[in-house]
């Protein structure tokens, strides 16, 4: 077994053991103490069975921020130094004069900032290199000095770990993505750290992962991925860069096609350049994005299910739908008849959509027009206090695979669910929830007698 310290990131704790599991599930990689993750701790020694499951995990993980083979673990700097001068190959391997390093200190735990360079200059004389150079900007070697704390007001940690970087997580897409840099946001648009974890896995590993499935939305390179209320393109833009083809609809007009104010502050109107194919524009410059992936735009109403082909099918759905905050859920009505009047035309406008409503219609879009075996990965607002089982959509042709929370308030929650398609819809199936709870979200947020609805 080959021992490593992996290092996660503190945020989005509750995502980090179902991604965790989807990778290993989706890559086939065996880890003996896997059950030892958690989400109090950030940093743990796990054991595999090879070098490159390694390798695969820290590829496709966005929570991980990085991973070291691990060569000596202490309780003290006593205790490390005697057991690195037991150990000199641990050393003398990589102290050769055409091998340069550099050394990288990282604690964990303690809320008062440390001197890391008083440690590193501390670990250097007692631990000599006498051949390799030192170069801190590209090394060909390099290594950690990591130190976990208990609690944020210890002096002494609690251990140490010595080892060499093995290699860091994906979490660079979250700065590529970054919404403050991209062409084209609005008030709703998906933050990218989250809506990489909804979405998939990146193309670079297609070769591996070609027939293996995974747990959450798993986008593979060549799906027809589908977001019916795509917005300004949040989700599809990670989508594309796993490799899939990507369209959405969109019921408001000036959203689709990026009219109308700015949702960036101190700016007035969207000047013509944003769009969301300028996003498009703006990331995919690289030749494996020759072939467009944005497929198309479509204006239209979500829970009109009729206006797809009985033909039409996708491998993956994934959803953001708007819960009332910044943005209400629409849908569109045809006009009443009035009796006064006797010019009547039959128009089209817009109404509230409920959201129970609103989710209801998007499981039963899931259940008709994914194919056997596809996903379909959306969030769901709950209410913290009225929040059970029954309050989540169900439909007979969709197992739920996952639930994963992201605290929003005191008394708010969303869930990230990912359900899989396992038959064919019979007729008059259609979702239902056993217990309302999402229809009174809004009320719960904004409404003035705050007890009664929450």
């Amino acid at each position: 077994m080959v021992p490593v310290l992996v290092v996660f990131s503190q945020s989005h704790v509750d995502f980090r053991i179902p991604e965790f599991e989807a990778i290993c599930s989706m890559l086939s990689i065996r880890v003996k103490n896997m059950n030892s993750i958690n989400t109090e701790n950030h940093m743990f020694v796990l054991h595999f069975e090879n070098r490159l499951d390694v390798t695969k995990l820290l590829s496709r993980s966005i929570l991980i921020k990085f991973a070291i083979s691990l060569s000596v673990e202490a309780q003290s700097y006593e205790q490390l130094f005697h057991e690195l001068k037991n150990k000199p190959e641990v050393i003398e391997n990589y102290d050769v004069p055409d091998e340069s390093f550099a050394l990288r200190f990282f604690a964990i735990g303690r809320k008062k900032k440390l001197d890391s360079i008083e440690r590193i200059k501390m670990f250097l004389e007692a631990v000599q290199f006498n051949h390799a150079p030192i170069c801190l900007i590209s090394p060909v070697n390099e290594f950690y000095l990591v130190e976990e704390y208990d609690h944020p007001t210890d002096e002494n940690p609690r251990k140490i770990f010595f080892g060499k970087l093995w290699g860091e997580g994906r979490s660079e897409l979250k700065t590529k993505y970054n919404l403050r840099e991209r062409c084209y946001i609005g008030n709703t648009t998906m933050d990218p750290e989250l809506s990489f974890i909804q979405v998939g896995f990146p193309m670079h590993l297609c070769s591996l992962i070609e027939h293996l499935k995974a747990n959450l939305a798993m986008v593979q390179p060549g799906n027809l991925v589908f977001d019916p209320f795509v917005g300004t393109g949040g989700l599809i833009l990670p989508a594309a860069e796993f490799g899939g083809y990507v369209m959405g609809t969109e019921i408001n007009y000036q959203t689709a096609r990026a009219k109308g104010r700015s949702s960036r502050q101190g700016v007035g109107e969207r000047h013509e350049s944003e769009s969301i194919r300028a996003n498009f524009e703006q990331y995919y410059t690289e030749a494996r994005f020759q072939n467009d992936k944005l497929l198309s735009i479509v204006i239209a109403d979500s829970s009109k299910h009729a206006i797809w082909s009985s033909n039409a099918k996708f491998d993956v759905i994934v959803a953001d739908p708007p819960y009332g905050v910044r943005e209400k859920a629409r849908k569109t009505v045809k006009n009443k008849k009035s009796d006064a009047n006797e010019d009547y035309i039959q128009y089209q406008q817009k109404e509230d959509y409920d959201l129970e409503a609103a989710f209801c219609d998007l499981l039963n879009l899931a259940a008709m027009a994914l194919v056997m075996n596809g996903r379909v990965s959306f969030w769901y607002p709950v209410i913290l206090e009225k929040y059970c089982s029954e309050n989540l959509p169900t439909h007979p042709a969709m197992e739920l695979l996952s639930n994963c929370e992201q605290p929003l308030t005191r008394k708010t929650s969303r869930r990230l669910l990912s359900y899989r398609k396992v038959r064919e819809p019979i007729a008059n199936e259609e979702c239902e929830i056993r217990k309302t709870g999402v229809s009174h979200y809004r009320d719960c947020l904004f409404s003035s007698n705050k007890k009664e609805n929450c």
